[in-house]
C-alpha cells in the first residue's frame, strides 16, 4: 500500500494519521495495566526547525496557513508543553486513545476556511 507514496507530504500526512489509529488501539491494551495513551499533532510551533523550514522552499506556504489560521499565528514550544502536562496530569485523567490537535485551527481552515481547496 505504501510503496508507490514518493511525495514526502502525503508520507508524512499517512503517518499523523497512522500514529492517531495507533493511540487509540494502544489506550485499550494499556488501559488493563491504569495506563492513558495519548498523541500531540501540534501544528507550526516556532522551533529552530520551524525557523529554517519559513526560510526555506515551503516557507510562503507555511506564513500563508499561519496567516489564514483563526489563531493567525504559530504555536509555541510551552503551548504544547502545556496540553502535555494536562494530559498527563490529573486534568487529564478522563482522557485516553486520543489525538489532541492543537494546530491554531490551521486544519480547520483546510477544510472549511480561506485555505479550503476550490
Amino acid at each position: 500500500m505504501l510503496q508507490g507514496i514518493t511525495d514526502p507530504l502525503h508520507a508524512y500526512q499517512l503517518s499523523k494519521r497512522g500514529k492517531s489509529l495507533r493511540v487509540k488501539a494502544q489506550a485499550v491494551r494499556w488501559a488493563t495495566r491504569g495506563a492513558r495513551v495519548n498523541t500531540i499533532s501540534p501544528g507550526i510551533i516556532m522551533t529552530p526547525l520551524a525557523h529554517d523550514e519559513m526560510t526555506g522552499p515551503r516557507g510562503e506556504g507555511y506564513r500563508r496557513m499561519i496567516e489564514l489560521s483563526p489563531a493567525g499565528r504559530a504555536g509555541t514550544p510551552d503551548e504544547v508543553g502545556n496540553v502535555g502536562a494536562s494530559l498527563m496530569g490529573r486534568d487529564g485523567a478522563f482522557i485516553t486513545g486520543s489525538d489532541v490537535l492543537m494546530d491554531g485551527g490551521v486544519t480547520a481552515s483546510w477544510f472549511y476556511g480561506e485555505l479550503a481547496r476550490q
